[in-house]
């Protein structure tokens, strides 16, 4: 099956009639450096949006993946379309680590993150395809396990207890040093919501970048001036500590 994914990446960048544009077009939108991994606390989402927009599946646990950016660009090429057969055999896993946490149907939401943020991507040749480019985000997640390394901290999700940024900081620190903690402001409380990682063009830990993209009004990076609340989840997903 992997043999057959290579094959169809290699033909949807080499395929003398048309499909050649789209390489063209992704490798002339390719002057990022920067990857951004981003995790998503569902526990604390919800609760940035109407409740009738959002919910959490059955099935999530803890982290789920956000996505996967190159920084600074966005939709280099609306006329490369996610199919169900590119990712045929990830679909299982990407229920279970990237589900849509909003009334959106999932493959809806996996093509519009392909859309604006893949076809950028796919300039690397570790993301060259939609099935590198989905296949290569469920590996960082089992390579940056944010719920193992929580657990190891004594980090938990609690309505009652905070925690300082310093110790969020020092549970990821085999992350590398430039991880992005964000939070939003509710009820005058600084809110644990996203994680991102920066990482190079190879993969590698680590990258700087100027915020460029894949803004959200109700995030801001987390300060060590205001102790952070990483909220559970609860049967009340948009209120969860009331």
């Amino acid at each position: 099956m992997l043999s057959l994914h290579i094959a169809i990446c290699l033909a949807v960048l080499f395929d003398p009639i048309g499909t050649t544009i789209i390489q063209t077009d992704v490798f002339d939108s390719c002057k990022w450096k920067c990857l951004l991994f981003a995790q998503l606390w569902p526990g604390s989402f919800c609760m940035t949006l109407p409740e009738h927009d959002c919910r959490i599946p059955d099935h999530v646990e803890g982290w789920t993946i956000h996505g996967l950016w190159p920084n600074g660009r966005k939709s280099c090429n609306n006329t490369w379309h996610l199919t169900h057969e590119d990712i045929d055999d990830l679909q299982v896993n990407m229920f279970l680590h990237w589900p849509s946490l909003t009334n959106t149907n999932a493959f809806k939401f996996w093509g519009n993150e392909w859309r604006k943020h893949g076809t950028c991507a796919a300039c690397a040749d570790s993301m060259s395809c939609p099935h590198k480019y989905f296949s290569l985000a469920l590996q960082l997640q089992k390579q940056f396990a944010i719920n193992e390394a929580f657990i190891a901290a004594g980090i938990t999700p609690s309505c009652d207890n905070s925690y300082k940024l310093e110790h969020f900081y020092s549970a990821l620190t085999d992350m590398g040093t430039h991880v992005d903690f964000q939070c939003c402001t509710i009820k005058e409380r600084q809110v644990l919501m996203q994680i991102k990682i920066p990482l190079s063009k190879d993969l590698s830990v680590g990258c700087n970048h100027t915020e460029e993209n894949v803004r959200n009004q109700y995030y801001h990076p987390c300060t060590n001036k205001a102790e952070i609340y990483f909220y559970p989840f609860t049967d009340h997903p948009h209120n969860p500590c009331p």
